[in-house]
């Protein structure tokens, strides 16, 4: 599908409301301002993300992830030019029907990043073999550099569905195996792509993309004082987004014993 046609949205904002109106009667939880939903806080953080300076934010939210370091600090080096997408078009993995949908990706000449994430809710989990299916197909772009980089809202492991909490890498490849044999790939191949998981797979939290915003604007200069409060205003919403959302996840402190 064309991108810049009128049927589907290229601005943030759009593609979240074109991502909503599929949620159904489910929409109503939204009427709270989606606190604490992923794809809200994922839109809203990352629409942020991508009007600040690139090499000091989005660069530095790169630099600050965890695992597939070389990959990672290829393309955090070349932010600056990346196109940051939100919900980008349904990916098909190669000998199959089944498509992939990622939260995000950061497109770069000679690199491609998918993004995943998760809101901050307890319990939250990914689908069985979601994050196979994203790996797949990440693989099967050209590009030199690819990564999955998958934002939680706590340190890994992960809850995958009906496998239980397991290491993220190990929720990388719940189902790969299969959806290698579906596809048609050469016996052994899943071996070989499971080999490749650690080097093209990374993590972060929500907090941590917080902590490094709010310490990179700390210490941001830029001579012109306007551009230099704009861009203090759109790294504090971005702070504030974060705790907004990451709120609903924090245990309430206990009701003191009546008396």
């Amino acid at each position: 599908m064309d991108l810049a046609s009128p049927q589907f949205p290229a601005s943030v904002i759009g593609r979240l409301v074109d991502e909503l109106s599929w949620e159904g009667r489910k929409i109503r939880r939204l009427r709270n301002g989606g606190r604490g939903d992923e794809n809200v806080l994922t839109a809203e953080a990352l629409l942020l993300l991508s009007y600040l300076p690139r090499e000091a934010f989005l660069g530095g939210v790169l630099g600050a992830a965890h695992g597939a370091d070389h990959v990672r600090s290829r393309i955090a080096a070349g932010s600056e030019e990346a196109t940051l997408q939100m919900f980008p078009t349904e990916i098909k993995i190669p000998g199959t029907t089944i498509g992939v949908q990622a939260d995000a990706a950061i497109w770069q000449e000679h690199s491609s990043v998918l993004i995943e994430a998760k809101g901050p809710r307890s319990g939250a989990q990914f689908q069985k073999a979601q994050l196979a299916r994203e790996f797949l197909a990440l693989m099967a772009d050209p590009r030199e550099d690819r990564l999955l980089l998958v934002i939680l809202g706590s340190p890994p492991p992960v809850r995958i569905q009906s496998s239980g909490r397991v290491g993220l890498y190990d929720g990388v490849a719940t189902g790969l195996e299969e959806l290698c044999a579906i596809s048609g790939r050469p016996s052994g191949d899943y071996e070989r792509l499971r080999q490749l998981i650690p080097e093209t797979v990374s993590w972060i939290t929500w907090q941590e993309i917080r902590d490094l915003v709010s310490a990179t604007v700390a210490v941001f200069s830029c001579l012109d004082d306007s551009v230099s409060n704009t861009v203090q205003r759109l790294a504090g919403d971005l702070v504030n987004t974060v705790d907004w959302h990451c709120a609903v996840a924090t245990p309430k402190s206990p009701s003191p014993v009546a008396q």
